[in-house]
């Protein structure tokens, strides 16, 4: 098994999701990863054969769409840089088609096989019967909303029909037929699933379900005229949801269908048109692209090579190998764009390392994760593309804004494992020889060149992220073909691993923008900004950390970032706070969410990896969370950590 292809198998933890790729010394580290392997594996053993082989179809054309896609951007940049030709600019328009296509018909076949997001911690210490019953009633709310979305994109699809692109002259019809075709299979696959349970269990499921809608419905005109009492229930709607194991997505479009049902606002086309809207155009290419070369680099052993060349550098320090840990971390993110791609391909070598010289297992996790939350905004990180994307915040700037950040956080780290050697009595391993320093080197000096390609075609002006995200893909299998461990075969695996996180990814996207649109077409967000606005400049960016935090460790960084980067940036720029330090002051954020115990979802990842239990390791990750907090607070009161780079080399926010 690829050691990525755990990231994708756990609904729980969603990107940063390394369920089964570690095999944790302790089960009990990760209950929800075990239990939602199973469930998987069930769900695909229960499907019919004519279901696999359409699975398997749309697979075989995300795959080989999500090529081409590279290819052409590749194509399109090269003409443009070298030839200044412009012949290939329609590609363009192909963007929209492939992204929607990946959200709807590849989040369909994901949710098939267990890798959405969904909070399982509570449901999986439910007796049994209960969980049966629970995740009964989680499918048939996907059910419900893929209906509501696929019957309602019908009528939009006859809509757009005679509408045409400009260049291509491709109908705007499939733009929605994805959508209509992967809400079908998004309730073929729930509903396989709700009718393999008992009778007994449907029922209860039905009930559970059922009985919440129909007084919904009645109270509706009550629920219309009284906007308090209707948010009040959407926000116990929202726990509730959450809480019995729905994944992520569909509690957004839930919440989302139901305020704007009650309030009359809006009708159900609407909602599709901004399902449609939230997959995205070409800027959010950068986001596969960077997924996918993130699983060649973890097939092409790139962060075991990057890590033995640090620790042949400096691990003989006091405390030397867990500072190789969080420089490893760092260094991996300025490959890869997904954290889990990070977490494992220096979580897995580091830790054997680490084990073997004692250090203890829920130290290793704890740091490790610490690390993860440190990377948050070093590019290409998600959140920095998906807040490109979301906001008027240049994506180009804001990889080049979160390099130093990050640094500074990972030598507040650094600096509290130096400090901490001596007491904890850390054994420092042997100097390297300078002969192994330089083999060391020079295995890990292509790997380490990505980096300075990717920042340098950003800065020198080659191209935008999304198009040199095209040389990461690239230039990452070129490494494995030189390393030979990729071939034809894994190179199949590893497209089929990308797309399905990105289905994962994509469609929850959409799902979050059916939410924030309702709830700006309510005035949510007008209110909730305002009141923000109302703190003033002084108290803003450490509301902003408070919340973000918060959020960050309830939903992913992809989800929070669509619905509260655009609401709070016009806030931001009323103060006079520059864009580039409030979105970089943002992501930082979550990254201290995911890791915040008990609930934060990279300190379980990591718990993976390193097979070690929560419990044990919350007392040093509290300490590593105040040490990045306090890092952080030094970024927000020092903005020029954040703008001088940007500012230096040209970028305006």
């Amino acid at each position: 098994m690829n050691k990525l292809e755990g990231a994708l198998v756990a609904p729980a933890y969603g990107d940063r999701t390394f369920a089964a790729a570690a095999q944790p010394a302790d089960a009990e580290a990760v209950p929800s990863a075990h239990v939602a392997n199973s469930q998987a594996a069930r769900h695909q053993d229960l499907l019919p054969p004519w279901m696999k082989r359409v699975d398997r179809g749309v697979l075989w054309l995300l795959n080989v769409t999500l090529v081409l896609q590279v290819l052409l951007v590749f194509a399109g940049t090269m003409a443009r840089a070298i030839f200044h030709s412009s012949a290939l600019m329609g590609i363009d328009e192909l963007s929209p088609l492939f992204l929607v296509t990946l959200a709807f018909l590849g989040g369909a076949v994901a949710y098939s096989r267990g890798q959405f997001i969904a909070i399982n911690l509570l449901v999986d210490r439910l007796p049994a019967q209960w969980q049966e019953i629970l995740r009964g009633a989680a499918e048939w709310t996907v059910v419900l909303v893929s209906l509501l979305i696929g019957g309602y994109s019908v009528p939009l699809l006859l809509a757009t029909m005679q509408e045409k692109t400009v260049l291509l002259d491709i109908s705007y019809a499939w733009m929605t037929l994805p959508i209509t075709a992967g809400a079908f299979l998004f309730v073929l696959h729930a509903g396989a699933s709700l009718l393999a349970r008992s009778w007994r269990t449907r029922l209860a499921a039905t009930a559970l379900v059922g009985l919440p809608i129909l007084a919904f419905l009645a109270g509706s005109a009550f629920l219309g005229a009284n906007p308090s009492v209707l948010y009040a229930l959407l926000f116990l709607m929202f726990f509730g949801l959450t809480a019995i194991g729905v994944p992520v997505g569909f509690v957004l479009a839930v919440i989302g269908i139901a305020c704007v049902q009650a309030m009359g606002s809006a009708d159900m086309v609407s909602v599709v048109v901004n399902a449609q809207r939230g997959s995205g155009g070409f800027i959010f290419l950068a986001l596969p692209f960077f997924i996918l070369a993130g699983f060649i680099m973890d097939r092409a052993d790139v962060g075991l090579n990057i890590v033995e060349f640090i620790g042949a550098l400096i691990g003989h320090l006091k405390g030397g190998l867990l500072q190789v840990m969080i420089l490893g971390v760092y260094i991996s993110s300025c490959i890869s764009g997904s954290k889990a791609a990070d977490m494992a391909m220096v979580g897995l070598p580091m830790n054997k390392k680490l084990q073997a010289h004692g250090y203890a297992p829920e130290e290793r996790a704890a740091l490790l994760a610490a690390s993860a939350a440190m990377a948050e905004s070093v590019p290409p990180s998600i959140a920095l593309i998906l807040l490109g994307s979301a906001t008027s915040i240049s994506t180009g700037a804001l990889f080049i804004a979160g390099l130093i950040p990050a640094a500074t956080m990972g030598l507040c780290l650094m600096l509290v494992v130096r400090l901490r050697a001596g007491s904890a009595r850390w054994t420092p391993i042997p100097r390297a020889p300078a002969r192994v320093v330089v083999e060391k080197g020079r295995k890990a000096l292509l790997p380490l060149m990505m980096p300075a390609i990717l920042i340098g075609g950003i800065v020198g002006g080659i191209g935008t992220p999304t198009e040199v995200s095209t040389f990461a893909v690239l230039y990452a299998l070129g490494l494995g073909l030189i390393n030979r461990n990729i071939n034809r075969k894994s190179f199949w695996e590893i497209l089929t691993q990308a797309s399905l996180l990105n289905g994962m990814v994509f469609f929850t996207v959409s799902a979050a923008t059916i939410f924030s649109w309702a709830l700006t077409l309510e005035g949510v967000t007008t209110a909730i900004a305002g009141f923000v606005a109302g703190l003033g400049a002084a108290t803003f960016l450490p509301a902003v950390i408070i919340i973000t935090v918060m959020l960050g460790a309830l939903l992913e960084s992809f989800v929070t970032i669509v619905i509260l980067a655009p609401l709070l940036l016009p806030v931001a720029q009323q103060l006079g706070i520059d864009p580039l330090h409030y979105g970089i002051v943002m992501a930082q954020s979550f990254g201290l969410g995911v890791i915040l115990p008990p609930i934060g979802i990279a300190l379980y990842v990591a718990c993976a990896i390193c097979g070690a239990k929560v419990e044990l390791a919350t007392k040093p990750m509290m300490l590593y969370l105040s040490v990045l907090l306090a890092g952080l607070l030094l970024v927000m009161f020092f903005p020029a950590i954040t703008t001088f780079l940007p500012h230096l080399l040209g970028f305006k926010s």
